[in-house]
């Protein structure tokens, strides 16, 4: 494998590459799994983490941008078909060498299991868990699911959690892991037993002969009377998918008791003895920086314990939150540089370009040029500027341990997507070693791919470190709206024309957008970064759905990246709802050009590949669910769209009604292939979520910034979906496959574009831009 660092976000390398993301991905591509835990552990060392197969890599803002690829590499190579490469590989992770740094067995028999992946509400504990036990035959009654810090031995990239890739990244390292561990147990019954391994049982967490089940020991016994190292067993067996006793089932999450009780830690939850709590002063607008700062009357405020200025920071540490927040607004600042520039400003940037030279096609086949006519329908989408608006702010407790001037230890509690970035980023912040940093993830109160930032990780560092003691900071409501990242604006442009034969013979789709990804190189990583990114000039993120699935001859895809003046980055699905909302909504007007069942005419424009037929499958699945064929109810339409993400292929059908000028969505039916469901209950409420959270862009999301600084503050600016207007949904699971794909952001890609088709067959009004202008409905 070539691996080629394309650039370093700082010249402290203050990351690795995130690992485990595909952005474009083909299942017909995929490859197995591959991952060695048969070495002999060494329980005197952190086990390492080691790279699986190839894998492609990029973490254009968290570390290193790497490429790696099997084959012809070129930087324009790169830059052009950065997407199909993507196209061509499956997830991976890197797991530890030793299967035991997976499990805790303890002489009661009951089970720790140590999940990498950080728990935000959609289920990753519960369906890794069940990929654990199944493999290893534990009893469930007794199987405890813990989250591992990042002293548990497992590498950055595999605690990394977002792209939706988790439980396909490690179904066949966690069985393996599992069945490996189960095969050494049972190899040392045998001996305890004084029988061959064929002789021995294993059933929920004990191994038992064969012949005689009361000559038994639990997994617990075996562990306890262990003496030495283990001598793991080689090329342990994985279990027939017939054999599954849990994979496959709607088991209970394991977190719903604490959840429901109050017992759960969420980041914002996090205590320790002699804790203090700080709070930071924040710039009128977004970008600046702190040229100075004096403490002034706030050192003296009641209840504030230190003032801490240096390096470009200023903020406060007190006794109690409300003190440290109302101090930290007091400190007299003077800032400097930062975005001056209003809404306008940034509408007028986010613009698909007349000038194509420094476009670049992600997708081309035929000639499209050539083959543009008079009848070329020619349309345009945008999507606005939102932010993630999940439940928990921003949440850090830090604890930096001192012994006079030398920082010992660092323990840092956080609800986080990337242990991994804010252990390096508080390393960098404070100048020690990483390997002095222990990053313990809390859960999460929802993430969107707003808890890859590290900011508040590192303000609960500087300011622990200022005063020795732990504090424990928390943004409000007002910092996650101003102070954040953003999802990015985008603007399509889409061109094309259907033939006398009524199939599409061109299609081109030029999309401009915010940066995703590569934002974190220009904002985090210095000039050299930003420069690198800029020649690079393809964010993948903000290609995701960009893909077309259909088969047309004259095809073409175009890249125009937005560099914007604040930082927009991840957000569910990445690029997937704005793609998809254009692509989807435009392959409708083509539909109606030619006079073509909306739903028909995608039926004909499928390739004859394993992908197509899984599409075709899904379309039939939900025209059947959705009795597309029957004509709804009187004031009502149908509109339907479908796409692919992490391997997951979704379709989507919306009813729609209007009443005095008023939306309603009554039903969502969505026909889901997943490959295969480790927990179904678990994906289909990810798909009801997604899809309801692609809702609340339709009908109300929107951020916009005046003078620099965005102009909502909480909710109140910012309204959400309300639960009158969630509909119906309906969610039917198919299975392709023998392994799991991804379910996380999948749904949230084709609802716009089925309610917007709904409403244009209602009513002939085609919404283009998101949110709806529901005003034009009226």
């Amino acid at each position: 494998m070539l691996i080629v660092s394309l650039f370093r976000l700082s010249s402290k390398n203050i990351n690795r590459a995130i690992t485990n993301h595909h952005f474009f991905q083909d299942p017909t591509m995929s490859e197995p799994i591959q991952n060695n835990v048969n070495e002999e552990p060494d329980f005197g060392k952190r086990p390492k983490a080691k790279s699986s197969r190839r894998t492609f890599l990029i973490s254009a803002g968290v570390g290193v941008l790497v490429v790696g690829i099997g084959g012809k590499l070129g930087w324009e190579y790169l830059r052009k078909n950065v997407t199909a490469i993507a196209e061509k590989r499956a997830p991976s992770a890197k797991v530890p060498d030793e299967p035991f740094a997976w499990f805790t067995v303890n002489a009661d028999n009951t089970i720790v299991f140590h999940v990498p992946k950080i728990e935000m509400g959609q289920g990753i504990h519960t369906s890794l868990a069940q990929i654990a036990a199944d493999e290893l035959d534990a009893d469930w009654n007794t199987f405890h699911v813990v989250q591992a810090d990042t002293a548990q031995g497992f590498d950055g990239g595999t605690q990394n959690t977002f792209g939706s890739v988790s439980v396909a990244a490690l179904y066949a390292p966690i069985r393996e892991a599992s069945a490996t561990v189960r095969e050494t147990l049972r190899q040392a019954a045998a001996r305890r037993l004084n029988t061959t391994a064929e002789n021995i049982v294993a059933k929920n967490s004990v191994m038992a002969l064969r012949t005689d089940a009361t000559k038994r020991l639990t997994y617990g016994e075996l562990v306890a009377g262990q003496q030495g190292k283990w001598t793991l067993a080689k090329n342990a067996p994985l279990k027939a998918a017939k054999d599954f006793t849990m994979i496959g089932k709607s088991i209970p999450r394991v977190d719903i008791r604490d959840k429901v009780t109050g017992r759960a830690i969420y980041g914002l939850d996090a205590r320790l003895p002699n804790m203090l709590y700080g709070a930071v002063a924040r710039a009128p607008r977004y970008g600046a920086k702190l040229k100075s700062a004096q403490a002034g009357e706030v050192a003296t405020m009641k209840g504030v314990v230190k003032v801490v200025i240096e390096n470009g920071f200023a903020g406060v540490v007190a006794e109690r939150r409300s003190i440290a927040r109302a101090a930290a607004a007091l400190i007299q600042c003077e800032w400097e540089g930062g975005v001056t520039q209003s809404q306008d400003a940034f509408d007028a940037l986010t613009h698909v370009p007349d000038d194509k030279n420094n476009a670049v096609a992600i997708q081309e086949h035929g000639s499209v040029g050539e083959h543009r006519a008079e009848r070329d329908v020619i349309a345009q989408y945008k999507t606005s500027i939102a932010v993630h608006a999940h439940l928990e702010p921003q949440a850090a407790l830090a604890d930096v341990r001192i012994k006079g001037k030398i920082v010992e230890g660092i323990t840092i509690f956080a609800s986080t997507q990337t242990p991994s970035m804010v252990c390096s980023m508080v390393a960098e912040a404070l100048g020690v070693d990483k390997e002095k940093i222990i990053v313990k993830p809390t859960y999460s109160g929802g993430g969107f791919g707003r808890r890859m930032g590290f900011d508040v990780g590192v303000e609960a560092a500087l300011l622990s470190r200022a005063v020795g003691k732990p504090v424990h900071v928390g943004w409000t409501r007002e910092e996650e709206m101003r102070y954040g990242f953003y999802r990015p604006p985008t603007h399509h442009v889409l061109r094309g024309n259907v033939g006398s034969d009524g199939k599409i013979a061109t299609f081109e789709h030029e999309i401009a957008s915010g940066d995703v990804l590569l934002s974190f190189a220009s904002f985090a990583g210095g000039a050299v970064a930003g420069a690198v990114a800029d020649a690079f000039g393809v964010d993948p993120g903000a290609l995701v759905g960009a893909l077309s699935e259909y088969d047309v001859p004259h095809l073409r895809v175009l890249s125009h990246r937005v560099k914007l003046p604040f930082l927009t980055a991840s957000w569910r699905g990445l690029g997937l709802m704005p793609n998809v909302f254009a692509r989807e909504s435009f392959i409708d007007e083509l539909a109606h050009s030619a006079k073509k069942d909306p739903m028909q005419f995608r039926l004909e424009h499928l390739p004859d590949t394993e992908l197509g037929r899984r599409y075709r499958a899904a379309l039939e699945q939900v025209k059947k669910m959705s009795a597309w064929n029957t004509p709804p109810e009187v004031g009502r339409a149908r509109g339907v769209a479908f796409c692919l993400q992490a391997h997951t292929v979704a379709a989507q059908v919306a009813e729609v009604s209007v009443t005095d000028g008023r939306l309603k969505v009554h039903r969502v039916w969505a026909a889901v292939d997943p490959g295969m469901a480790v927990n179904p209950n678990g994906a289909i409420a990810q798909m009801q979520g997604a899809i309801v959270m692609g809702l609340s862009s339709i009908f109300h999301e929107k951020i916009s910034f005046k003078n620099g600084i965005a102009e909502a503050k909480n909710f109140d600016d910012y309204p959400l979906l309300t639960l009158p207007q969630v509909p119906d949904i309906t969610v039917e699971l198919m299975t392709s496959s023998d392994v799991p794909h991804g379910m996380g952001e999948v749904g949230i890609g084709p609802i716009a574009a089925a309610v917007g088709n709904a409403l244009f067959a209602l009513t002939g009004k085609r919404m283009r831009e998101l949110p709806f202008a529901l005003e034009a409905l009226a």
